[in-house]
């Protein structure tokens, strides 16, 4: 069944960020395979990443001319985008801002469908008392219930749509990991001999890149240099602390770079580590590093867990230690077999369960099944994959 669809999310698709790639990629996926494809955004982190833009492209306006996070946008302008675009379903990414949740609110008034993807965890996710609470208090509580469908990026993503909206929420939930493109990241042709350790991601404290830096300074035997990719609050704060634990001549911040440049750092790097603190509903940079064949040092936080699988494609250490940090740094780049194993490993894991050929129906399974809901929907029901 060939359908439109239009994705609707609060950033720029030019804009760094997983919601903003996931977004860029599903739009190119479902085209090639038949649909006509729309995105409605906002200005906010408008970037020069390129960005092919379909013929209907809409950005929407905020209340007052400021495109920030913290401006709501104008319902009118949102309104005004889906009646001239008229899609058979609308695609709601990210549950914590107000354009796609305006978006479904819309939609439903109009009567077409829609489906809900949620990318993220908040701080204390797994405190279901305090979120049943405190989501009173959120538009999420409210907007989502104009769904038919959520998607959650992991299991620990679909159970915080629970802690949120309660068990008997009537939306159907769904359980389906992010796509990477293994066309795009792929292993080197030959190994790299430069011992190059890579973090990609913003800093910002969550990011853990702080305890990352601290590791540094435990590893002694080796000649390595850690590059870091992204920008953020916290890229002062390293460089302090890189400097006072004497490991600044190891590190190398390269900012925010091209995504034709991240792909052929993944290829020079021989291990690429995401010490995240918390808060990672899934984590796109361990499943971007795998495509590429490199074995992930990755913390046991939030959908960590589900990509990563220790001792196989990577290693799995207790978020916030240094010392494991260290330990596993060592260990992958003083064993050259064991390394390339779980950098093969990775690869084969991500074409069979992670790739786009392997997503992207799954996506499309849950848009067929909402263009054929009557009016009301189900008791809340996860499917998990």
């Amino acid at each position: 069944m060939d359908l439109s669809v239009c994705l609707v999310m609060e950033w720029h698709p030019s804009s760094v960020g997983g919601v903003q790639a996931h977004v860029r990629d599903l739009a190119v996926w479902l085209s090639r395979r038949g649909f006509t494809v729309s995105v409605i955004s906002r200005r906010v982190g408008l970037a020069d990443l390129r960005f092919q833009e379909s013929e209907g492209y809409y950005i929407v306006d905020s209340l007052i001319p400021l495109d920030y996070i913290l401006v709501p946008p104008d319902p009118r302008s949102i309104e005004d985008a889906i009646v001239k675009l008229k899609p058979d379903v609308v695609h709601s990414h990210h549950i914590f801002t107000l354009t796609p949740l305006f978006a479904l609110k819309v939609a439903s008034e109009l009567g077409i469908a829609r489906v809900a993807t949620n990318h993220t965890l908040f701080l204390a996710h797994d405190f279901r008392t305090f979120w049943s609470i405190a989501s009173l208090l959120l538009p999420t509580r409210y907007y989502l219930e104009y769904a038919q469908a959520v998607i959650s990026v992991s299991k620990v993503a679909d159970e915080f749509v629970e802690s949120i909206m309660g068990v008997d929420f009537k939306a159907r939930r769904f359980i389906i990991p992010n796509a990477v493109d293994t066309s795009k990241y792929t292993p080197p042709a030959r190994e790299p001999e430069d011992d190059i350790v890579l973090f990609v991601g913003r800093l910002v404290y969550r990011k853990g890149l702080h305890v990352l830096v601290k590791a540094l300074q435990r590893i002694r035997s080796r000649d390595f240099k850690l590059y870091v990719i992204g920008g953020g609050y916290m890229e002062l704060p390293v460089k302090i602390l890189a400097k006072a634990y004497g490991v600044e001549d190891r590190m190398k911040l390269l900012g925010v770079v091209s995504e034709r440049d991240k792909v052929e750092l993944y290829r020079r790097a021989k291990i690429v580590v995401v010490p995240s603190i918390f808060n990672e509903s899934f984590g796109i940079v361990a499943l971007e590093a795998m495509a590429s064949g490199r074995p992930v040092i990755a913390s046991r936080v939030g959908g960590l867990e589900d990509v990563v699988v220790n001792g196989e494609t990577g290693i799995l250490v207790e978020p916030g230690s240094e010392e494991q940090l260290a330990e596993a740094i060592e260990t992958l780049l003083g064993d050259e077999g064991y390394r390339r194993r779980l950098g093969a490993n990775a690869r084969r894991l991500v074409e069979e369960k992670y790739s786009w050929d392997a997503i992207i129906d799954r996506i499309i399974d849950v848009y067929n099944y909402t263009v054929t809901l009557e009016d009301t929907t189900p008791q809340s029901k996860t499917t998990n994959y």
